[in-house]
């Protein structure tokens, strides 16, 4: 039975791509005018190692996405030139925090449960950026800000930043965290920044215990069931 090959879309480029994320070779050749090759010496010139895929009408060599990016940027032709301006645009775009581009990227992803992680950590960012702003009205300095971050981290996850980034394999905390822990940290920011302005707080020890306060309450609602827990 044949295979009916699924689809990447990268703006109007379409290129069929097989259930693993692997690239039609010849299909993506094609983008970067190099569609007429021998595959063996071209394979071997390039260091092309991707496995053959069936797309339909039996095994056929394939590229990995890296394998395409590293032509595009390896080959002299017209298309490759075209597609190094349009990653130089990218990366352009992404250095500024293009928002534009991020959902760009976001929609692209097939995976429902990964969209909802990217809503939970900008929410998660924003509340953060948020407590922080708060906490310095308030008056807090120095060892505060850290404070804050690895008594939440010990509420929601049971261990700080360092050891979460080595058991979880990521260089950035938050990256780490699954969707449910993020909403978890964004309510703990959000609840104590709420919290110090309208109890008027100032200074470091006044902080703290406020959100000492708040890491217990959510605690209790999280162990009651009362807070969404998916992800």
């Amino acid at each position: 039975m044949k295979n009916a090959p699924l689809i990447l879309e990268f703006g109007s480029v379409r290129l069929p791509v097989s259930p693993d994320g692997l690239l039609r070779a010849s299909s993506a050749l094609d983008q970067l005018d190099a569609g007429r090759v021998d595959w063996d010496w071209f394979s071997d010139k390039h260091g092309l190692r991707s496995p053959k895929r069936d797309f339909g009408d039996g095994p056929e060599p394939t590229l990995s996405v890296a394998e395409f990016t590293a032509l595009a940027f390896r080959l002299d032709t017209p298309a490759a030139r075209r597609w190094r301006k349009r990653a130089q645009d990218l990366l352009g775009a992404a250095m500024q925090g293009d928002v534009k581009l991020a959902a760009q990227i976001a929609e692209r992803n097939p995976d429902p449960a990964e969209r909802r992680w990217l809503a939970a950590r900008l929410e998660s960012t924003e509340a953060r950026r948020e407590l922080m702003s708060t906490v310095a009205r308030r008056g807090g300095h120095g060892p505060v800000y850290r404070q804050l971050g690895s008594l939440s981290n010990r509420s929601v996850l049971g261990m700080n930043s360092t050891a979460l980034r080595r058991e979880r394999g990521v260089k950035n905390t938050r990256d780490g965290l699954s969707s449910a822990e993020l909403l978890r940290m964004a309510y703990l920011d959000t609840a104590t920044a709420r919290a110090l302005e309208e109890r008027d707080v100032q200074g470091n020890a006044d902080i703290l215990a406020v959100h000492g306060e708040t890491l217990a309450r959510e605690q209790r609602l999280w162990d009651a069931g009362a807070l969404p827990r998916s992800g």
